[in-house]
């Protein structure tokens, strides 16, 4: 009951106030893998919090207020005693892997699975061997993850090869952002241009369609990222609503503007979390906030095309 409290009272904070909700952590600083679109390993990285400061930092953060978790790395499986601290700490928490180490239980929190597209296109980002290793341990897994693709260049052309895979596997759902790249670098090998984008977040929609609701994005959700749409209106740090609603800190407990660091491109930003907020408020949309009552809400199970779980 206390959960259901606490994930009520994180809404009502969106809707009613401008207080921040939500804490990023970069729990540890250290991956076990080498994938090429990510941010991470083009970083510098500060050392990390051992277990008992971790622990305490997590729960300083939630007495301040903060009711919501998001773990990140470096690879939050590396530090699994951390990750099932802040499950029972928070009243919501996430917590991003590449799988391969599989998902270890954890009380109120819902694990999201990082894969890239069928096998090949997956390894070629990821890693010799990556894609099955976190196959297996997906099925394995205590409660079905949310599988999360990154779109780039690399694997723009796999998006409904890639669902059909994964709607064969026992998963919660599938959700899906574009790379970010960082200011002043062009990433001709990663970063999709704007205007092919729009296409690409149209077929998003037409697999939501086809799929149902276990495709977590929707129109709503789209116009955030149509160049035509409403991208404009929240493309700069100044103007992001997850910079504002959001906490974001380092390994070592210092804070940081943006998951994505401090040189994240906001001009060309895909981030998925500042879709599904903004496209939750603004305005107020029932789809993308089911979307995000899955995030919060182990249990919650989506939809799928013919209206079964």
């Amino acid at each position: 009951m206390l959960s259901t409290f606490g994930k009520l009272m994180i809404l009502a904070q969106w809707l009613l106030t401008r207080r921040p909700t939500s804490v990023a952590v970069d729990i540890t600083h250290r991956c076990n893998l080498k994938c090429l679109h990510c941010y991470w390993w083009k970083q510098e990285h500060p050392p990390e919090l051992d277990d008992g400061q971790m622990i305490a930092f997590l729960k300083k953060l939630r007495a301040g207020g903060l009711r919501a978790a998001i773990l990140y790395g470096g690879e939050p499986t590396l530090r699994p005693e951390i990750c099932r601290a802040a499950a029972r700490i928070f009243d919501a928490t996430l917590a991003f892997t590449n799988g391969v180490n599989g998902f270890p239980e954890l009380e109120n929190g819902q694990w999201i699975l990082s894969l890239d597209g069928p096998e090949i296109e997956n390894d070629r980002i990821r890693g010799e061997g990556v894609y099955q290793k976190a196959i297996e341990n997906l099925k394995a897994a205590p409660r079905p993850p949310i599988v999360h693709m990154t779109i780039s260049r690399m694997n723009r052309n796999s998006l409904e090869p890639f669902v059909q895979e994964m709607m064969a596997l026992p998963i919660k759902g599938m959700g899906f952002s574009f790379v970010t790249p960082n200011r002043g670098t062009d990433d001709d090998n990663l970063f999709i241009p704007l205007t092919e984008r729009n296409r690409l977040v149209m077929e998003l929609l037409r697999l939501r369609k086809k799929y149902g609701e276990k495709i977590g994005f929707t129109p709503a959700m789209a116009r955030q990222l149509l160049t035509h749409g409403a991208f404009d209106q929240w493309n700069s740090l100044s103007t992001c609503p997850v910079n504002r609603r959001v906490r974001c800190y380092r390994s070592d407990g210092r804070s940081k503007a943006c998951t994505y660091g401090e040189q994240a491109d906001c001009s060309r930003c895909g981030c998925a979390a500042v879709v599904a907020y903004r496209g939750a408020l603004n305005p107020l949309d029932y789809q993308t906030l089911k979307v995000i009552l899955g995030l919060l809400t182990p249990e919650y199970q989506p939809k799928g095309p013919t209206g079964k779980k």
